[in-house]
């Protein structure tokens, strides 16, 4: 199966799309020789804990991370959580299990999630064209909500528009949504899979024209809060970890719905347990978001789209593994979940991996080698 890149920046995933909380780095600063060693985590050998502090501490090394939290978790309850170096590198505050990450485009499957809860109250209808909903914007008639959830639509990724560079420290929504209108698509709608964070931009602002609500707060009153996702919010949270290879700060509203939400591990395998435990959507809706689209290639080659609504299809261990994952200019995020007991696996650092498909690899090891050694826990 081929393994998708999920960023902010389609295929780019050095741009900046995120803003981070405390002190700032210089570009290009190192600090880990200016902050004292912190104490290696004591486990039993053979211990899931030993076996993940030993596979953090070569993933640490290899991609020279300031930080690093992990919780793999079963139906929300803690297997293993752990926190590793520094959350911010200038003060040499070190990182905590409850430190929060800016999570990028992670926050896709909250964002598809608020859409499909409308669409049970019976508030929207995902089969029926954006400019429905949207109607003073020129979208394609085309394009319906369900193409922007799969990632179907063929819109152009505004982060790869050349005057979205001036809209890093603010912009409104209009002038987005009108970029996003006025460029012709990529390909006939609902034709083909390609991955663009102009479909989650604009279900942002469907969210917030059905509801009446801004999109954050949205969340937070259907969303956030019912689940007790306390951590997680559209803009960073005191204590939050401070971006490790650029000082740019980016405003929320550059990334909006399709990646603003600052998380930490908890809540996110908190979330994961209250996706699969049927706590988000009934299990019809819940099938239909994480279910690919039948039929749909990836654009331009011959390969199947693995992607649903926010969530990425996937196997591992001969189980299905859903999964996204998130990267910015200053921070990589996974989360990802097996939809039969609800292990799940939670990683956020404050650096862009230097990979193809971020964390998932990491992600993937932990598993197999938790699941190995501890096989009652898979």
């Amino acid at each position: 199966m081929k393994r998708l890149a999920l960023s902010l920046a389609t295929g780019v995933l050095t741009l900046c799309c995120g803003c981070g909380g405390g002190s700032s780095a210089t570009p290009g600063t190192k600090y880990a020789g200016t902050c004292p060693p912190l104490a290696t985590p004591s486990n039993a050998p053979g211990s899931i804990g030993a076996i993940v502090d030993a596979l953090a501490a070569k993933e640490i090394t290899a991609q020279g991370l300031p930080s690093l939290t992990i919780e793999v978790a079963k139906q929300g309850v803690p297997l293993y959580s752990q926190a590793y170096g520094y959350a911010d590198s200038a003060t040499c505050r070190p990182a905590e299990i409850a430190t929060a990450y800016e999570i990028g485009s992670v926050t896709k499957q909250f964002t598809a999630a608020a859409v499909l809860q409308l669409a049970q109250r019976q508030q929207l209808d995902i089969d029926s064209p954006v400019i429905s909903y949207l109607p003073g914007y020129a979208f394609d008639s085309r394009i319906t909500l369900r193409m922007l959830l799969n990632q179907t639509s063929g819109l152009q990724d505004y982060l790869n528009l050349p005057q979205s560079a001036g809209w890093v420290h603010g912009v409104d929504l209009k002038t987005v949504l009108d970029a996003i209108a006025g460029v012709p698509t990529m390909f006939d709608p609902g034709s083909a899979y390609a991955y663009s964070n102009s479909n989650y931009y604009v279900l942002g602002a469907v969210i917030e024209a059905v509801s009446g609500t801004a999109y954050g707060d949205y969340l937070s009153a259907a969303i956030l809060g019912p689940l007790g996702l306390e951590s997680t919010s559209v803009t960073a949270p005191s204590g939050a970890a401070a971006p490790f290879a650029t000082p740019t700060v980016a405003d929320p509203s550059y990334f909006f719905s399709a990646g603003a939400l600052w998380s930490n591990v908890g809540d996110l395998t908190g979330w994961d347990a209250a996706a699969v435990g049927g706590r988000v959507l009934d299990a019809h809706d819940f099938s239909e978001w994480t279910t690919p689209p039948q039929g749909i290639l990836q654009y331009q080659t011959t390969v199947p789209s693995d992607y649903a609504m926010g969530w990425v299809r996937d196997s591992l261990l001969n189980r299905t593994f859903l999964w996204h994952n998130g990267q910015t200019g200053n921070f990589t995020a996974f989360n990802g979940v097996f939809a039969d007991d609800g292990l799940s696996i939670a990683v956020l650092t404050n650096l862009p991996t230097r990979e193809d498909t971020p964390l998932l690899n990491f992600a993937d090891g932990v598993l197999q080698a938790v699941c190995g050694a501890a096989p009652a826990s898979c």
